[in-house]
């Protein structure tokens, strides 16, 4: 008995360093935008009201923390974007936390990444069970965000042309 729980704690303590010293991104797959939409169906924020954030998750190495909106602000609030996450990492898991005690690992499907959605529920013995609504969205691809950022380079380009050109008539 004392050697299979050994096992037990061998095998939990190598799975908890695996999981934290996996790369958000780079592990493979197409890289995904992740924002918490909504938490017990109330919108989120990159700040708001509470001295605590309403929940915490963890992809890989990255931990992000995820507060409430200001309920003044619930009808014009976007949930932001709070980290990037590969398809790899995402299907090892995303941890979820709302407290030390209620936490759950919540492993992203390929269903979850075609409809953009996922639903999680964390358990608590307390209260009824908290509900996370993940968003994920295509990140942009590098070559796109290359030729925005040439094309914006070239048009302050020109702009910049235009008023030195104004100061040689002057």
């Amino acid at each position: 008995m004392k050697l299979s729980v050994f096992r037990l704690l061998v095998w939990l303590a190598l799975g908890a360093g695996a999981c934290a010293t996996a790369p958000a991104v780079g592990r493979g797959g197409p890289v995904y935008e992740i924002s918490i939409a909504a938490v017990d169906g109330q919108p989120t924020a990159a700040r708001g009201p509470a001295a605590f954030p309403a929940i915490t998750i963890q992809v890989g190495t990255e931990v992000a923390r995820v507060w409430l909106a200001y309920p003044s602000h619930h009808h014009d609030t976007v949930s932001p974007v709070i980290m990037e996450g590969d398809a790899e990492a995402l299907k090892d898991g995303i941890l979820v936390e709302r407290s030390w005690n209620e936490a759950v690992v919540y492993r992203v499907t390929e269903d979850d990444l075609s409809t953009g959605v996922a639903m999680v529920y964390v358990p608590s013995m307390l209260h009824p069970p908290t509900v996370v609504e993940l968003h994920f969205d295509p990140a942009a691809k590098p070559a796109t965000a290359t030729s925005q950022r040439q094309h914006n380079l070239s048009k302050g380009r020109s702009a910049l042309q235009e008023g030195v050109a104004l100061r040689h008539f002057r």
